[in-house]
């Protein structure tokens, strides 16, 4: 059987906005993709989370040619003649709901990507995250309270809906009706390995087999060796059954040493090696990481790159990889200029393998967010934020970001 590509060929349309749905059950929301505006689910509205008014009228505007709203950071990055999400996912084959082999005109369809959050249980408080997205950090604005200052605002904004417990139970509703049309479901958090529901996740698919799923849990692989290996010997027992057609797991991961750990905060990068190394040396696993890049963890890219290309003598291991996108715009390493980077992106590129297609992809992808960065003029407003940012994250951290971060000192005005 030939491989099939999505088939709309407008110069916007996105596989993304036909074949995929975030959705988060503990805020009630849903996406077309992580990246672009939400919309509202209730008990009532929950079946049709995947042909929501918005996302049909967003494939409406597509399939004239034009970039609805939320979808700037494909449209930025491709102005600047980079490689984008959109982009890349148009390459991926055999994802597009079945309605379209009929109808290309079909905007009412069939999801074929599921992206679940549980709720925000998390054992870490990432710097670009959120309290929506980690319960430490939430706990952490709980016991430090309102921060403001000069355009840097740190508060407790995570929201469970009051029908969230509702929601969750028409989610495993509407898993036993459509799961075996699904072909990727993909779980992140918080911490999805700590997570309750993942328990109910894994009974779910022990007793109901899915051998065309691929199932991939995004992991920051901060659990202890011996729950971790019990984790993954049940999934691969799954696998053999049949009752998962593949398991992925994708490991996050920006740079290293004492900037990954600052940046990542909660990470302990020998215990972050010792998972990663066990889950290489399970060949039946797919692995990946997943960076996020930011003005702090660009530097030391490199090292991380260097250590995962040394596993890769023994397996693939996959590489994805986005500009921080939310939260506290001071991170983006936009803010720097054209320019700032270049030799970092320089080193970057060259501890890039390009021997495999997807790995010449990635390449491109990460010369495109080069490209949109360089589009950028120094902000020193927002430079000067950043110092105002980390130095209260210094103090409810007990942290000192000039000694982990010492080139940024110098870029800062009136830096005490």
């Amino acid at each position: 059987m030939s491989d099939k590509f999505f088939p709309i060929k407008t110069d916007t349309a996105c596989q993304l906005k036909w074949n995929w749905s975030t959705i988060r059950l503990d805020t009630g929301i849903t996406r077309s993709c992580h990246r672009v505006n939400s919309d509202i689910l209730t008990v009532d509205t929950f079946d049709q989370f995947h042909n929501t008014p918005k996302k049909i009228a967003d494939r409406k505007l597509m399939l004239n040619g034009m970039w609805p709203d939320g979808c700037e950071y494909c449209k930025n990055i491709e102005d600047s003649g980079g490689y984008s999400d959109r982009m890349l996912h148009l390459t991926i084959p055999n994802q597009s709901p079945p309605e379209l082999e009929h109808d290309l005109t079909a905007t009412v369809v069939t999801p074929r990507i599921v992206e679940i959050y549980f709720d925000n249980m998390c054992n870490m408080s990432c710097i670009y995250c959120s309290d929506g997205f980690s319960s430490k950090i939430q706990q952490e604005n709980i016991n430090y309270g309102r921060f403001e200052k000069q355009g840097i605002v740190i508060d407790n904004r995570a929201i469970k809906v009051r029908d969230a417990d509702a929601i969750n139970d028409k989610f495993w509703q509407w898993m036993t009706q459509n799961v075996q049309e699904i072909r990727c479901l993909h779980i992140l958090g918080g911490e999805p390995f700590l997570q309750e529901q993942f328990e109910i996740c894994l009974e779910f698919f022990e007793s109901t087999p899915c051998p065309q799923l691929e199932l991939t849990v995004v992991s920051n692989l901060m659990i202890q060796d011996e729950k971790f290996q019990s984790l993954i010997k049940r999934l691969r027992y799954l696998v053999q059954r049949r009752h998962l057609g593949r398991f992925d797991l994708t490991a996050s991961i920006d740079c290293f040493g004492a900037e990954q750990e600052y940046v990542r905060y909660g990470l302990d990068l020998e215990q972050w090696k010792r998972n990663f190394e066990y889950v290489c040396g399970q060949k039946w696993i797919k692995v990946k990481i997943n960076q996020t890049l930011s003005a702090l963890t660009t530097k030391t890219v490199p090292d991380l790159l260097k250590y995962v290309n040394n596993l890769r003598a023994d397996r693939k291991i996959g590489h994805y990889f986005s500009t921080t996108s939310f939260t506290h715009d001071c991170l983006h390493p936009k803010i720097f200029g054209a320019g700032f980077f270049d030799n970092d992106f320089e080193n970057i590129l060259q501890s890039m393998p390009s021997e495999l297609e997807e790995q010449i992809t990635a390449r491109k992808y990460m010369q495109g967010i080069q490209k949109e960065i360089n589009l950028h003029a120094r902000d020193q407003e927002k430079i000067n934020q950043l110092g105002i940012f980390l130095d209260e994250i210094d103090r409810r951290r007990n942290l000192d970001w000039k000694q982990t971060f010492p080139w940024l000192v110098k870029e800062l005005t009136n830096v005490v």
